[in-house]
């Protein structure tokens, strides 16, 4: 199946710099350059837009529009480009039952906040990933039960392969060998193996797993538990084998995850309790449980480059709230708008 780019401006493509560290949620991990700014992009699930927010005073500087059916078109999971001024978007309906124009991904230049480029995805794209080059999308198709990837030079779906029932999360291993796609009926997540462009195997998980994350090194991967209150600990090098399970509460409700720069932290958004939950990845245990002022709802959870601030989306109070990792606390709380589903890190490079 080939589906083409419907093209809105030049597409600037995702320029590597060699040498990247390789990071969480499959991909190459953003450099830390001298000069260089982050914008934080937040996807309004029912504004049908993607609110922008300067770091460097934690304030709204924008709002892009993604479509112009509020409350019935949702933009909903966001990836990252691995030099990090590319941002990817999922774009769906309510109504999985059909294919519509708005069910679709979008990429956005963190330069000047405009839509670069926008391709059809089909079958509700839920949530999206990049690769470690930043050549191809990959995409958890939830209305059809699969996972799509995508070419971006030529704009064209160059697979499409069967996963469980509502796919969910999506990840590429930092070395781009492997898809994880999460299933949130059927309790698995199914490993894709790039190379050989075929199905591996399909590993039973947590009770409704949503987001998947890789460890800097890709030999574990993450993947947190709605139902299930759990995040499993996948190891890659053992056949893609579950070796271990981090208890959260069943009133948790873990949805996206995020490994810090360092390597040493795991920070899952816990929706049922409103809280970010601190994992050591040393021990597998809970480290710290963030929950003073953090808003309602945390959904979305994301780290700055530097690993110097933590932003979560927070869905019932359509808010941001800024997390300081050396105090592990909230220092802030932004207004986006509604539903406020993921959240991204942008880098606008600096002149030069």
């Amino acid at each position: 199946m080939t589906y083409g780019f419907l093209v809105r401006r030049g597409f600037v493509g995702a320029a590597l710099a060699s040498g990247l560290l390789l990071g969480a949620d499959g991909l190459a991990q953003t450099p830390v350059k001298p000069g260089d700014t982050y914008r934080i992009y937040v996807a309004n699930e029912y504004n049908a837009d993607i609110t922008v927010i300067d770091t460097a005073t934690d304030t709204v500087i924008g709002a892009i529009p993604i479509s112009g059916r509020p409350g019935l078109v949702r933009p909903r999971g966001m990836a990252l480009s691995p030099d990090g001024t590319v941002v990817y978007v999922s774009v769906s309906d309510f109504h999985p039952e059909f294919e519509v124009p708005e069910d679709k991904i979008v990429a956005i230049d963190t330069r000047t906040n405009t839509v670069l480029q926008e391709f059809r995805a089909g079958g509700n794209p839920e949530r999206v990933a990049i690769s470690p080059d930043g050549k191809q999308v990959w995409a958890s198709l939830e209305a059809i039960a699969h996972g799509g990837g995508y070419d971006i030079a030529t704009g064209t779906q160059f697979v499409q392969f069967r996963v469980g029932i509502e796919a969910e999360g999506v990840a590429v291993s930092p070395d781009g060998k492997w898809v994880y796609v999460t299933a949130e009926a059927t309790h698995t997540t199914t490993v894709y193996d790039v190379e050989n462009k075929r199905i591996l195997k399909h590993v039973l998980v947590g009770n409704r797993p949503r987001c998947v994350a890789f460890s800097l090194d890709g030999t574990r991967a993450y993947v947190s538990a709605e139902i299930g209150g759990t995040i499993s600990i996948i190891d890659v090098t053992r056949n893609h084998t579950v070796v271990a399970n981090v208890n959260l509460g069943l009133d948790s409700r873990p949805v996206e995850l995020v490994v810090d720069p360092a390597g040493k932290y795991l920070y899952v958004a816990g929706g049922g309790t409103s809280a970010i939950y601190v994992i050591d990845l040393a021990t597998n245990r809970i480290a710290h449980i963030i929950k003073e002022r953090m808003g309602r709802r945390p959904w979305g959870v994301t780290i700055t480059p530097d690993g110097k601030k933590v932003y979560t989306a927070n869905g019932l109070s359509d808010s941001v709230s800024v997390i300081d990792p050396e105090c592990m606390c909230v220092v802030k709380n932004i207004s986006v708008g509604r539903g406020a589903h993921s959240v991204q890190v942008g880098v606008v490079p600096a002149r030069g």
